[in-house]
């Protein structure tokens, strides 16, 4: 019983878009026009390791390992236009 459940719910949570706040969002939108984390952080006004750790949290919603997949990933699930 408990591992048709588990499966359901992977199931579920595959099809479901992951809820990005709005700043992983505006992160994930600058890193599909091709900025670097330093630009990034400059147009944000925010450190570098701040950047870092959004794309970290990004990285694990998507279920991605780096920046070309995470704008992939984002894209095909309608998340960038």
């Amino acid at each position: 019983m408990q591992s048709a459940l588990a499966g359901e719910l992977r199931l579920r949570g595959s099809t479901e878009q992951p809820r990005l706040s709005e700043r992983e969002t505006e992160i994930l939108r600058l890193l599909a026009e091709g900025m670097s984390s330093a630009e990034i952080g400059d147009q944000l006004f925010v450190s570098v390791t701040t950047v870092k750790t959004h794309l970290r949290n990004l990285y694990e919603k998507l279920e991605v390992s780096d920046r070309a997949a995470a704008v992939a990933q984002a894209m095909r699930g309608g998340l960038l236009e």
